[in-house]
């Protein structure tokens, strides 16, 4: 793929190009120490092994490389196994006894040997039927610790399923996703060779590196290189539109995850939301802080913000809106998915759920009604504690994340809300989300009314916005912004059944007659919602934050209510909701 199609036989990774220098010093330091065995988790085997050709060269030690269908074989060709014997030695027991043959015969000024094991947990899971092969290898470990061997036992495989024979002598180590600048590196190497080239044209935007470079984190080389080829094959000019190609490469990574779901959102944008002024502004400030110009200035990537409010408020609706107007990825974590009956399944599903959200950094992670996955204060836990470790890995990765993901966090009973979730250091904000005010109303129906094709002008909109607050329906009471969807499309559908041109007034009248919205059915629950805000949230629409914080000079607010009761249903603006 990559080198035919750049010509001139190109490796995909250019010799000169960083190459994981912290792994390399990190693996370096276990080779001398003589670690036995060291598990290299890794889905680029071929990356992985150039990184330890790099290492043995500057350390001077030979490499056997086995794998099943290869049996041993030299990384240097020079000091390769005979063709003869390779395929004596596929299996694994006979390639121990090779590697130990080689430690035990070479001069013992020997600098020594790297020997590499590729994909062997067939042969070592506790579902082979044959122990002999678990047994081996933990001989030949015991003797290289032992036994003073010059050799190092490096297994390369993605998955991690190390029995328990060998937990004690196995060292377990990620193999990095290129670097920012190894992708830079690369990314230049091939805009070089793409610009020498007749048929394929190269935008001059003096940006597109950087631009295809923040698109790629995340992503394997074989991985970027099939996402550019790809875009060159469909256009051979070569433009910032590649970034788009790059992201769905990303999406292919979330369906394959099985935890996350990977969220389309189309050509949405901030405008989409109907109030929250506040919240919007907070986001519009925080959205160039993912720029490497950002980074330059000494700011670090926002960790995530918590919205809470009211059911159908257009908390949801929100994240889609902001992921498409910060150009970012929108996965969203399912807790359901997370929980498994299987011991320990768990928590390896939330680990494997952060490392993907960490591979397509930068993203925003959506977690929506985050309070039913997690534990509840104070509540009888029966899942022998799963529950609590899953909360605690969580809670951890939020306080030390240094990947650029953006926790987009919702919540609608913010009661069952673990205190510690709430502790600052883990969210950069927490924001409460009120019933519409009569502006935020008039904002969402025309949202609604235009995303239906039908002109917001051409109907009495301050007549709808007085049916749907608290002039018609009663004191305090509105609709929610899911509720104001679902009334122009219950008044759409009267007006087909009636054989009707188009909406009328009349149809909205008799629909909102019928309606008992949520807030006269929670309205317990909306004021206990409220006097909670007042102490932990930031108001989204008006720039009031807790109520310890309040001053005097802030008086009354729209409807006579006191800014630190917020009891009023005319306090707030609202997000329109999910279509």
């Amino acid at each position: 793929m990559g080198p035919a199609m750049w010509g001139g036989g190109d490796s995909m990774a250019p010799e000169n190009m960083p190459m994981a220098e912290p792994f390399l010093g990190e693996l370096q330091n276990l080779v001398r120490a003589h670690y036995p065995l060291i598990h290299i988790s890794t889905h680029e085997e071929d990356r992985c092994l150039t990184a330890i050709r790099l290492l043995a060269a500057q350390m001077d030690k030979k490499v056997f490389l086995w794998s099943t269908s290869r049996g041993c074989h030299a990384m240097d060709p020079a000091e390769d196994v005979p063709a003869a014997s390779r395929y004596r030695l596929a299996d694994l027991t006979a390639a121990i006894e090779f590697f130990e043959k080689q430690v035990t015969t070479k001069a013992r000024d020997d600098n020594g040997f790297i020997f590499v094991l590729l994909d062997p947990f067939p042969y070592l899971s506790d579902r082979s039927i044959n122990p002999i092969y678990r047994r081996r290898l933990r001989d030949f470990a015991i003797s290289i610790r032992t036994k003073s061997y010059q050799a190092s036992c490096l297994v390369i495989s993605p998955t991690g399923e190390m029995p328990v024979e060998l937990e004690k002598e196995v060292t377990v180590i990620d193999f990095p996703l290129p670097s920012r600048a190894e992708i830079t590196g690369y990314m230049n190497s091939l805009l070089d060779r793409l610009g020498t080239r007749t048929a394929i044209t190269v935008d001059d935007d003096p940006g597109l590196t950087e631009k295809l470079v923040d698109a790629a984190l995340g992503l394997t080389l074989a991985e970027i290189e099939g996402a550019l080829v790809k875009a060159v094959v469909e256009d051979t000019h070569l433009t910032a539109e590649a970034v788009d190609k790059i992201f769905r490469q990303k999406q292919q990574i979330v369906r394959k995850s099985g935890v996350l779901d990977y969220i389309d959102t189309g050509s949405l944008a901030l405008s989409e939301i109907g109030g929250l002024k506040v919240f919007k502004e907070w986001l519009r400030i925080r959205a160039a802080t993912f720029s490497p110009k950002a980074r330059g200035f000494g700011i670090e990537a926002p960790k995530g913000v918590l919205l809470t409010g009211i059911p159908g408020c257009g908390k949801s609706w929100a994240a889609k809106c902001v992921a498409a107007s910060w150009r970012l990825p929108l996965v969203r974590l399912d807790m359901g998915k997370i929980y498994s009956a299987l011991i320990g399944s768990s928590e390896e599903h939330m680990r494997h759920a952060i490392q993907t959200a960490e591979a397509i950094a930068p993203c925003i992670l959506w977690i929506d009604e985050i309070e039913k996955g997690l534990p509840r204060p104070r509540g009888y836990i029966g899942d022998s504690g799963v529950s609590l470790r899953v909360l605690g890995k969580f809670l951890t990765w939020m306080q030390e994340k240094t990947a650029p993901v953006f926790v987009f966090a919702t919540a609608n009973q913010i009661d069952l809300l673990p205190p510690e979730v709430l502790r600052k250091g883990r969210f950069d904000e927490v924001f409460f989300v009120d019933l519409p005010s009569s502006a935020e109303r008039r904002e969402i129906l025309r949202i609604h009314l235009s995303r239906v094709g039908r002109d917001p002008q051409q109907l009495d909109l301050e007549e709808l916005v007085r049916l749907s607050g608290p002039e018609f329906l009663g004191d305090s009471l509105s609709l929610t912004g899911a509720e104001l969807a679902a009334w122009i499309n219950e008044a759409l559908i009267h007006a087909f059944d009636r054989g009707a041109d188009d909406l009328m007034m009349d149809d909205f009248r008799l629909i909102a007659r019928q309606t008992v919205p949520l807030a006269q059915m929670r309205q317990e629950e909306i004021r206990e919602m409220r006097e909670w805000a007042s102490m932990h949230a930031m108001d989204a629409s008006a720039a009031i934050h807790r109520r310890s914080q309040l001053t005097p000079e802030l008086g009354v607010l729209e409807g006579g209510a006191s800014a630190g009761g917020l009891p009023s249903g005319e306090l707030k603006d609202v997000a329109a909701p999910d279509p």
